[in-house]
């Protein structure tokens, strides 16, 4: 194998070589996230494997929800590059960021705002009990602005729910997990297939 073709093995990988798109600038392609950031801890388990909480190792109070998902194939990738370019493109206040993004050893790493305040479905489960009317509507509205300029920029969340709003500690909403989401090409476009979780 030539010099370059064995660069090309190092550097590279199936699921980058396959995907049908260029990969958003925001990735940062064999770049180990652990010489950037540090895990400190460990909030839950996620879709794809558990969710870390992370520590810039520049900004010792940037804190972020790492998630790293092993991806194989390119129709695997491209799942995952809606959803980033998703964040990327879609910045407000009621929308959860993305600080940072890494494809390293065929895992996609994704550092999230870290947001303390936890889940809507867990705050309820601690709480023993349902919200109350006020908070309802303190939520709901926020939840509704995030949902108003996605749609303004023709997305789709497609995954509502008490789980995917999230508060952080100074008890701003944020709209989360845009897995399935969708992009559209213009506000006339549909999708006709149905998504989500059951019930909601």
């Amino acid at each position: 194998m030539s010099f370059f073709g064995k660069m090309k093995n190092l550097f590279w990988s199936p699921a980058i070589e396959e995907s049908r798109r260029p990969l958003p600038s925001i990735i940062e392609v064999n770049v180990n996230p652990k010489e950037l950031w540090e895990i400190i801890g460990e909030l839950g388990d996620g879709a794809f494997g558990k969710v870390e909480k992370a520590v810039s190792k520049t900004d010792r109070t940037l804190f972020a929800a790492a998630k790293a998902i092993e991806v194989q194939e390119g129709e695997q990738l491209e799942d995952f590059l809606v959803e980033i370019d998703i964040l990327t493109s879609c910045k407000h206040v009621n929308i959860v960021n993305l600080y940072a993004c890494f494809f390293f050893e065929n895992k996609l790493h994704m550092m999230l705002e870290f947001c303390g305040g936890g889940a809507v479905d867990a705050i309820m489960i601690e709480l023993e009990k349902p919200l109350t009317e006020k908070q309802i509507a303190y939520v709901a509205r926020y939840t509704c602005e995030a949902v108003a300029f996605l749609h303004d920029n023709n997305v789709i969340h497609r995954d509502l729910k008490a789980g995917n709003i999230l508060l952080t500690s100074d008890g701003v909403v944020k709209l989360a997990d845009f897995g399935v989401s969708a992009k559209l090409k213009d506000r006339n476009e549909k999708r006709d297939t149905f998504i989500g979780t059951p019930y909601w």
